[in-house]
């Protein structure tokens, strides 16, 4: 563990903000999901109002291009 306290209150306001600016570019927030996470819920969500069942459903980027 790091011993902040031997920095400059300056210094440590500094870490402290990019601290901040590293959880919320890389991390998750335990309370919240990730946004991925969100997408999933909400794409079954949507699927399973229409009943739709895409468990064989395969796709294949290489395919939309062929003309």
């Amino acid at each position: 563990m790091f011993d902040l306290s031997v920095l400059p209150k300056k210094a440590q306001d500094e870490l402290k903000d990019f601290y901040e600016f590293l959880v919320e570019r890389y991390g998750f927030k335990n309370e919240e999901e990730s946004d991925l996470e969100l997408r999933k819920k909400r794409i079954q969500a949507f699927f399973d109002k229409y009943n739709l069942d895409l468990s064989n459903f395969k796709f294949n980027r290489d395919e939309i291009y062929n003309r």
